[in-house]
């Protein structure tokens, strides 16, 4: 019988230790080869032949040092000729070199480069921002023209703090004109920020002309699972407004589908999306979607072109870049945040703006700031309360401005309208389209609706809320584009309409093929 400690230990290991160590290798490589590649490899010299003497050859070592030496002399030669290049330059500079001279140099060069810039600045800024402007406006209306070509439905969203100051009539005139077949539903979005008593009137003041929806994206940061409420936004609690949900997806779903039933429309519709920059375009297709579809951003100019989003079987939607106002819309593009305000040259303007807008106890009981008398005492308190301030304690007025142009775009300035008390329908709409745009959409179901849940509920109203006047209407000139973007984008919207149908076709027949799967598999369980 063979004793136990005679025995060898087997060498054999457990899965666990030996794929731990596969993993340790592969690391360690991973780790020198990444090493090896931040190391510059070294080169390999060449040893320099001073002559190819054969070994047979009688006297070789004699040849190799003679021949050593005319190289080392040669060598000297070169160097000692390039020192005397040098000293010949540098004494010629020195002759030349006086302290006067250098300090009229100086002065010259200094001089020549101010005026070089001034000139730039004064011809090529302005030349490169209106045709920056022109160019972006031309693109736009390239862009808006083939949404309204391709779309059934346009939504043009607006916001619920100044539904006015966000619409656009050349943009519902341009939809209206386009065919009898269009429709346009204004979306009132952003109805968070604005007291439930308010939205209530908006809606009946809008629902005048077009058919209106209340609406609340979703503010959600994850690219997938986008939650919805399927709560009205009439009985929407307080806590779910505040929120990050999306409010008011059931009830556009719902007013797009009206519409499906009482054209008999059994194929899938186009909804276009149109408005001015940061209303909100994007975040309603992403929240509808319940996914990131689109990119979206707090400046404006996020989208640049037409972008085609699936919804279901019988709805895409088309996004589109925000309204460019000609000229760069002024100091009012400013407030109504279409432009950067990076590229606002002068900030002073647009915060006056402001000052005439809002009351003066509601900007000192928001900014905790004493009594001012005009523009410049507000912003020189602004400055010292923010810490803006220059060299010697001076305020720094535009660093100030800024700030508060700032508060007014991002919510911080909680502001609204109220509708007009006199209801006139503007001039490009009628009553007839009134009447077929109510009947296609059956909004007298959705405003009864409505209206039996706005009963019981309480206006919710903020001290530090702002009344301010409305900013008007905005104009986009589309006219004037229209002639210039006729020519040269008939082939290319054709095209892009073909590539647009066989996208729709391909993701219908993806469908059809993800559903016969779940029935697959329902028979199967």
């Amino acid at each position: 019988m063979v004793k136990q400690f005679f025995k060898k230990k087997s060498k054999r290991q457990s899965c666990k230790i030996k794929y731990k160590i596969e993993k340790k290798v592969r690391e360690h490589d991973r780790k020198q080869k990444k090493e090896a590649k931040k190391r510059p490899k070294p080169t390999k010299r060449k040893k320099s032949i001073v002559a190819a003497v054969p070994n047979k050859a009688p006297f070789k070592d004699i040849v190799i040092k003679e021949a050593e030496q005319r190289k080392i002399k040669k060598d000297e030669e070169r160097a000692k000729a390039k020192l005397r290049r040098k000293d010949a330059k540098q004494k010629e500079v020195n002759k030349k070199r006086n302290l006067d001279g250098l300090q009229k140099d100086a002065q010259n060069r200094a001089t020549e480069f101010e005026e070089k810039k001034q000139r730039e600045a004064a011809a090529g800024g302005d030349a490169a921002a209106g045709a920056a402007r022109d160019g972006s406006l031309k693109a736009y209306y390239r862009e808006f023209r083939k949404v309204v070509e391709m779309a059934d439905v346009v939504l043009q969203v607006l916001d619920a703090r100044d539904p006015i100051g966000s619409r656009c009539y050349d943009v519902e005139s341009a939809v209206l004109s386009a065919g009898t077949d269009k429709k346009l539903v204004l979306v009132l979005n952003k109805i968070d920020l604005v007291p439930r008593e308010i939205v209530t009137k908006w809606l009946q003041y809008l629902r005048n002309e077009f058919p209106t929806i209340a609406f609340k994206a979703s503010t959600q940061n994850q690219r997938q699972g986008l939650s919805q409420v399927k709560v009205k936004v009439a009985t929407a609690s307080d806590g779910l407004l505040q929120s990050g949900r999306c409010v008011g997806a059931d009830l556009l779903m719902k007013l797009l589908g009206n519409y499906c039933k009482s054209h008999d429309i059994r194929v899938a519709i186009r909804v276009g999306v149109v408005g001015l920059p940061n209303v909100g375009k994007s975040s309603i297709i992403n929240s509808l979607k319940r996914g990131k579809a689109c990119s979206v951003g707090a400046t404006p100019g996020v989208t640049k072109t037409m972008q085609l989003v699936q919804l279901d079987k019988h709805i895409s939607l088309l996004d589109s870049p925000g309204i460019v106002m000609p000229g760069g819309g002024g100091d009012d593009a400013a407030l109504r945040n279409c432009v950067k305000l990076e590229s606002v040259s002068d900030p002073l303007p647009p915060v006056a703006m402001i000052l005439r807008r809002c009351s003066k106890q509601n900007l000192m009981l928001h900014y905790r700031i004493p009594d001012y008398a005009d523009l410049n005492e507000f912003l020189a308190l602004m400055a010292k309360r923010t810490g803006r301030l220059k060299k010697g304690g001076i305020p720094d007025v535009n660093k100030a401005a800024r700030i508060v142009l700032q508060d007014w775009n991002s919510g911080k300035i909680t502001f609204y309208t109220h509708p007009p008390e006199q209801h006139s329908l503007p001039t490009h709409v009628s009553a007839e389209i009134v009447t077929s745009m109510a009947g296609s959409f059956d909004i007298a179901a959705l405003q009864k609706e409505e209206e039996t849940v706005l009963k019981g509920l309480k206006p919710l109203c903020s001290p530090t809320d702002m009344i301010v006047e409305t900013s008007g209407p905005v104009t986009a000139s589309l006219e004037e584009m229209e002639a210039e973007g006729d020519s040269g984008t008939k082939g290319e919207s054709e095209e892009e309409d073909d590539e647009l149908e066989e996208e729709e076709e391909d993701d219908e027949n993806s469908d059809m093929e993800d559903d016969g799967e779940q029935n697959d598999e329902k028979k199967i369980t």
